[in-house]
């Protein structure tokens, strides 16, 4: 079990997170990491191609893995 898995089990336990233990396991999940990921890396090519819609979409991709952690 890794360190992820017990603090979520001491969270059910009644133990509280800091801030940046929420922040930790919210970029963690199989979700939002991917799009995370993908999105920097659509970001650095627009940023080197000097196109805004490389990096709208990057940024569309790293939101829409955050939503998906605060809607869940």
């Amino acid at each position: 079990m890794g360190w992820a898995e017990r603090r979520v089990e001491e969270y059910q336990d009644g133990d509280d997170a800091t801030w940046m233990e929420l922040r930790v396991l919210e970029h963690a999940n199989p979700v939002h990491l991917p799009l995370a990921i993908i999105g920097t890396v659509l970001i650095g090519y627009g940023l080197w191609m000097h196109d805004f819609l490389w990096m709208g979409a990057g940024v569309g991709l790293n939101l829409a893995g955050h939503l998906y952690c605060w809607i869940k």
